[in-house]
C-alpha cells in the first residue's frame, strides 16, 4: 500500500505541469458549460486560456523524458501555480474594488479565469526560465572549478591579448597572481623565435583548420627559457590555449638518447674484443673451441642480434604515425609474401573478406605492416617445427576481417600459429605495460607490437589456440564504409 502510494506521488510528480494544464482545460470546460454563450463570444474568452492549457499539457510531456533535471517540473508547476493564485486574487480584488467605488455589477468568473490562466502562463515561464540560467550557471560554475584545477595551463585569448589565465598557466612563466596576465599579450611570454613561428605557423594552421599543437620555447619573468607542449584551439571568438611544461620529458628523451648511444657503441667495441679472443682460442685449442667457444659465440650472435633489433625498433617507431595509409588486403599480402620469401619451408596461410559492393576497402596505416611481420617472424623462429630436425614445417595463418561488436564495427588481424605458445608472463607484461622481476619478456618483438597498435588506435589481444599455440589479435575501430561512386559511362 505504501509503495503504491509512493508511486503514484512520483508519477503526479513528474507529470505535474501537464496535470496543471488539464486542471484549466477542466476549467474552461467548466465555464464553457455553466455560462455557454455564441460561439464567436466563447472562442473570444476561452481561446487564450485553452491555448494556455494545452501548451502546459505539452510542456509537460515533452520534458519528462529530461531525467537529468528531476525537479524540472516542480519548480515550473510551483511557480506556474503561485503566479495563477497571485494573479486571480489580484483580479478579484480589483474588481471588488471597483464595485465599491462606481457599482460595477459585472460576473468575475471570466475575468477572474483570463488573470489565472495569464497568471499560470507567466510563472510557468519564469520557472522555465529559471531551471534553464540554474543550468548553465552549474555547467559554467563546475567548467571553471575544472579548468582551475587542472594542472595544464589554461588560457583564452581574444584579439592576441589574454582574457581569462588560470593559475597553472600563470605558474609556468613564474606569475604568482594570474589577473596580471589578463590583457596581455599571449605571444610575449614565448622567445623571439617562438613569436616567429607562432606568427607565421600557428596562426595560419588555426585559421585553416581549428587547431595546432607543437612545442614552442617559453620565456619565464626572470629570463630563462624552458619548452612548452602547446595546443591552440580556435573558439568563435577567439581561441584556447593550453600549455605544458615538457623540460622533464626532453631531459629524460634526450638522456635515453646519449645512454643508447654509448652503450651500442661501447658493446660492439667490447663484442668484436670478445669475438677476436674466442676465435684465437679456437684456433689453438681444439677441445675448448667445442666446449667452450662455441657457446660464447653463439651468445654474442644473440647479443648483436639483440642490439639490432634494438635499432630497428627505435627506426621502427620513429618513423610511425608519418607513414601513408593501405588497404587491409594489401597489407596481408605484403606480409605474406614477404614470409614465403624469407621462411619457404614454412606454410603460410591467408584470409581476407572482400568490401562490400560500391564501397571503399578497409584501410590502415602502413606501420601495421611492421606489426605483422614481427608476429609472424616470431611465430615461425620460435616455433619447434622449425629445426633442422623437425618432422614438421612450422604453419601461420594470417586473417584480417571486420567484427561487429554490438554495432561497433573493428577491424580486426589475427595472426595464428601452432607453435608453444606465448609465456603467460609475457603476455602480461606487454598489456599491463610494464615489466617486473616476475613478469618480463625475453625480447622487444612484442613491445613493438604493442608500440605500434596502440599509436594506430588499436588494441592486442592474445589467446590460446585449440590445439596448441598461440592466436595474436589486432583490433582497430573499422571506418565507415564509404559508397564509391560507379564510373560515368563515356557518351556516343
Amino acid at each position: 500500500m505504501v509503495s503504491s502510494a509512493r508511486r503514484a506521488s512520483t508519477y503526479v510528480r513528474e507529470y505535474s505541469v501537464s496535470i496543471v494544464g488539464l486542471g484549466l482545460l477542466a476549467v474552461v470546460g467548466a465555464y464553457v458549460l455553466t455560462f455557454g454563450g455564441a460561439p464567436t463570444l466563447l472562442v473570444l474568452e476561452m481561446g487564450v486560456p485553452t491555448l494556455i492549457g494545452v501548451a502546459l499539457v505539452w510542456y509537460g510531456v515533452r520534458t519528462h523524458a529530461d531525467e537529468s533535471e528531476p525537479t524540472r517540473a516542480d519548480i515550473v508547476t510551483a511557480c506556474s501555480l503561485a503566479a495563477g493564485a497571485m494573479m486571480a486574487l489580484f483580479c478579484a480584488w480589483s474588481i471588488y474594488l471597483l464595485s465599491v467605488r462606481i457599482g460595477f455589477t459585472g460576473g468575475l468568473s471570466q475575468p477572474v479565469l483570463s488573470a489565472l490562466s495569464a497568471g499560470i502562463a507567466l510563472g510557468a515561464l519564469l520557472g522555465h526560465v529559471y531551471i534553464e540560467f540554474s543550468y548553465h550557471y552549474r555547467e559554467n560554475e563546475r567548467l571553471s572549478h575544472a579548468v582551475e584545477a587542472s594542472m595544464d595551463g589554461i588560457a583564452v585569448v581574444v584579439d592576441d591579448r589574454h582574457v581569462y589565465v588560470n593559475d597553472a598557466y600563470a605558474s609556468l612563466y613564474g606569475v604568482r597572481n594570474a589577473d596580471t596576465l589578463e590583457g596581455t599579450r599571449w605571444t610575449t611570454l614565448f622567445t623571439n623565435a617562438a613569436q616567429a613561428s607562432i606568427e607565421g605557423e600557428v596562426e595560419s594552421a588555426v585559421a585553416e583548420r581549428n587547431y595546432w599543437r607543437g612545442t614552442l620555447t617559453g620565456e619565464r619573468t626572470d629570463g630563462t627559457t624552458f619548452p612548452l607542449d602547446v595546443t591552440v584551439s580556435a573558439l568563435q571568438h577567439g581561441s584556447v590555449v593550453i600549455a605544458r611544461d615538457v623540460t622533464d620529458q626532453r631531459d629524460r628523451e634526450q638522456r635515453i638518447q646519449v645512454l643508447n648511444r654509448v652503450l651500442r657503441h661501447n658493446l660492439r667495441n667490447a663484442v668484436t674484443v670478445i669475438q677476436g679472443h674466442a676465435n684465437l682460442i679456437a684456433d689453438r685449442n681444439e677441445r675448448l673451441e667445442r666446449r667452450h667457444v662455441r657457446p660464447i659465440l653463439a651468445e654474442i650472435d644473440d647479443l648483436i642480434a639483440t642490439a639490432d633489433k634494438a635499432r630497428g625498433v627505435e627506426r621502427t617507431l620513429e618513423r610511425n604515425g608519418t607513414t601513408d595509409r593501405i588497404e587491409a588486403t594489401e597489407a596481408i599480402r605484403s606480409v605474406a609474401d614477404r614470409a614465403r620469401a624469407a621462411y619457404p619451408d614454412a606454410r603460410i596461410v591467408t584470409q581476407t573478406e572482400a568490401p562490400g559492393a560500391g564501397t571503399n576497402p578497409p584501410m590502415i596505416d602502413a606501420s601495421v605492416v611492421d606489426a605483422l611481420n614481427e608476429l609472424v617472424d616470431n611465430a615461425v623462429r620460435h616455433n619447434p617445427a622449425s629445426g633442422d630436425d623437425a618432422p614438421d614445417v612450422p604453419s601461420v595463418e594470417i586473417v584480417v576481417q571486420t567484427v561487429d561488436y554490438d554495432a561497433d564495427p573493428r577491424l580486426e588481424f589475427t595472426v595464428a600459429d601452432d607453435g608453444e605458445g606465448i609465456p603467460e608472463t609475457e603476455r602480461r607484461a606487454v598489456l599491463d605495460g610494464q615489466e617486473t622481476q616476475l613478469d618480463h619478456g625475453s625480447g622487444l618483438g612484442l613491445w613493438l607490437v604493442n608500440w605500434i597498435v596502440q599509436n594506430a588506435g588499436g588494441d592486442l589481444r592474445f589467446a590460446d589456440r585449440s590445439g596448441g599455440g598461440t592466436v595474436v589479435t589486432l583490433s582497430f575501430p573499422a571506418e565507415r564504409a564509404v559508397e564509391v561512386e560507379p564510373p560515368l559511362s563515356p557518351s556516343l
